[in-house]
């Protein structure tokens, strides 16, 4: 999963790591926004609140308002890119495993970072074709992930599907069904059994994984019934 530089935004900074927690810090605040009131009617002033950044060393960071926006989708794609390669996924021999371990991992950062989530499925058509391209790209990288693992499976006769590609467009697709149609589910689910219910649906509908390799434990999720309660209220 190596990066594709080309698109990078700009800095007057030349720390790396410096800059990369201001960008998470920078997407995280402006996110919110987003959400709130919509990109544009978002002014710098009110990011810059948001964040806890000067409007001048916002600037450090970014060139134009229209990094911001891209930032939200690249700094995803670094935390999940970031993730399954610390948790060495790739390196697990089973693909049921496999893909259990990507499946769970992906519903916890999806959990912590649901407004970027929703914000790309809203907001990227008002992206610079160049940026545009870049994310699309990313979304692409995500699903030949799972298509890598769904193929392993197949060779192994362990899922039993016609389509790796398509199938692993659907998996994507579900991962954000929380972020996109939580206003309507959590009136009845907690996210946990939402994940969970779409864990089973995934391996065992759809892959035809026999039950006894479908295990019940919890989800590795960081958001807490507590927080999910409060999202409720």
């Amino acid at each position: 999963m190596e990066r594709d530089n080309k698109k990078e935004i700009e800095t007057q900074i030349k720390d790396s790591e410096l800059v990369r927690i201001k960008h998470l810090q920078i997407a995280k605040g402006a996110t919110r926004l987003f959400i709130k009131k919509g990109y544009f009617k978002t002014s710098m002033r009110e990011i810059s609140k948001a964040t806890g950044i000067t409007i001048g060393n916002l600037y450090d960071y970014i060139q134009k308002k229209e990094d911001i926006l891209y930032l939200v989708f690249d700094v995803f794609h670094s935390v999940w890119t970031n993730k399954l390669e610390r948790r060495k996924v790739h390196e697990i021999e089973d693909p049921v495993e496999q893909l259990k371990t990507a499946l769970q991992m992906m519903f916890e950062i999806v959990g912590t970072h649901r407004d970027m989530v929703l914000l790309m499925y809203t907001e990227s058509k008002l992206l610079p074709k160049e940026f545009l391209k870049r994310i699309l790209e990313n979304e692409s990288n995500l699903v030949s992930y799972f298509e890598a693992i769904l193929r392993g499976g197949v060779e192994r006769a362990v899922f039993r599907v016609k389509d790796p590609f398509l199938m692993a467009n659907v998996i994507v697709y579900l991962l954000s069904m929380e972020p996109l149609r939580g206003w309507n589910l959590r009136n009845r689910y907690r996210v946990e059994e939402v994940n969970e219910y779409l864990m089973e649906s995934i391996l065992e509908g759809m892959l035809r994984v026999p039950q006894s390799r479908i295990e019940k434990a919890p989800l590795l999720l960081k958001a807490s019934r507590e927080e999910t309660d409060r999202r409720n209220q």
